[in-house]
């Protein structure tokens, strides 16, 4: 199974014309990438949009138009921009946008394929106070545990605002970071998989393992590097790789990491 991690889109429309901003055409040229690569999944790891109507319009028309594969969606700060200019504005409103467009069920959900479980978690608020941080609410952090506790294989998480203190940039962009981490402590084969920062994914803080669970920072496709992570699963490792849309090749010399499967289970004691 191969699945094409990418966030950070950021698809605009002018509101006065509806016409794409000036950074739109480079995102059809990554989004045409991808679709060269025939990933079996695509996950677009929050920030889609600036959270408007009109965004929306625009990114799902470019989404259906060069992707084939499937696609799953989690929110990001960004899905709550319509803060800035929705007269009726509110967190709910936010969340129904994002799933009448994208078509999903739930802003958090998790599917299995195999041996593998991907859980989508989706930040449930914004505030400017915050600064973009990602909040969960208490039962996100429930369905979570319930979700990942029986599970024993292959994880892979994703959020769009990274653990804190983990992958690079990752100072106070997670209200819920502590718990989280206290869920996945010690787990074997799981996988946190970010975006948000605008870091680039070729650098040694992008990818870490730390209690046992790793760690994998995201790019951003909207900027001068503009970068999609891949996921290739067999049935004994796993391998992340970094895709460069700006020069259409694979970054594989030092930033292709290929985890072997464990076969650990996670018990009550291993969770502590």
């Amino acid at each position: 199974m191969n699945i094409a991690v990418t966030s950070d889109l950021h698809f605009m429309a002018w509101a006065d014309t509806l016409e794409p901003v000036d950074s739109v055409p480079g995102l059809y040229h990554a989004l045409h990438d991808i679709a060269e690569q025939n990933p079996d999944l695509v996950v677009m790891n929050g920030d889609l949009t600036n959270g408007k109507v009109r965004d929306y319009e625009l990114a799902m028309r470019a989404v259906r138009h060069y992707l084939d594969a499937p696609i799953l969606f989690t929110m990001g700060n960004h899905e709550y921009y319509g803060y800035y200019e929705d007269e009726m504005y509110s967190w709910s409103m936010a969340q129904q946008r994002f799933l009448s467009y994208t078509g999903q069920d739930a802003i958090y959900k998790s599917l299995d394929f195999g041996d593998v479980r991907l859980v989508l978690l989706s930040p449930e608020g914004y505030h400017p106070d915050w600064h973009d941080a990602a909040w969960l609410s208490p039962a996100q952090l429930r369905w979570f545990e319930s979700t990942v506790s029986q599970w024993r294989g292959r994880l892979l998480v994703f959020l769009h605002q990274p653990v804190n203190g983990t992958v690079a940039n990752s100072e106070m962009t997670c209200f819920q970071s502590e718990e989280l981490q206290a869920i996945l402590a010690h787990r074997p084969n799981t996988f946190v998989i970010s975006g948000h920062t605008h870091q680039r994914m070729d650098q040694p803080a992008q990818f870490l393992c730390r209690d046992g669970v790793y760690y994998v920072g995201g790019g951003c496709t909207l900027n001068a590097h503009p970068q999609s992570r891949f996921v290739e699963l067999t049935e004994s490792t796993t391998t992340f790789r970094i895709r460069d849309h700006k020069s259409l090749r694979w970054l594989d010399n030092d930033y292709r990491f290929t985890v072997p499967v464990a076969n650990e289970t996670v018990t009550t004691s291993d969770k502590g």
